[in-house]
């Protein structure tokens, strides 16, 4: 590739990165999500079926501990993939003016 044709692939891959990222940021969310309502249902090991082990013995304050637990390791999971996002995409503008507030 030479000229205007490196270019342009350039510029593409460089728009395509942007919400491929917003799209794995989502992706994560929705698969941890899953995951654990899985766990749940089926009774696989993992954090769902202790939720399901602990609320099946009526212990209570360990069900929600294990849900913090879950939003815990669910924000975890978020600030992981944003921080990726933000070395990633440092050049593109919505980072940037994200970086600076």
């Amino acid at each position: 590739m030479r000229g205007w044709a490196l270019g342009l692939a350039v510029a593409f891959c460089a728009a395509v990165a942007a919400g491929v990222l917003i799209g794995l940021r989502l992706a994560a969310a929705v698969a941890f999500i899953l995951a654990v309502t899985a766990e749940l249902v089926i009774g696989s090991p993992g954090l769902g079926a202790e939720i399901q082990v602990a609320q099946s013995s009526g212990a209570v304050p360990t069900v929600y501990a294990l849900i913090v637990v879950a939003g815990c390791v669910g924000i975890v999971v978020n600030a992981a993939v944003r921080l990726l996002e933000r070395r990633v995409l440092a050049w593109h503008p919505a980072v940037r003016s994200e970086a600076a507030a």
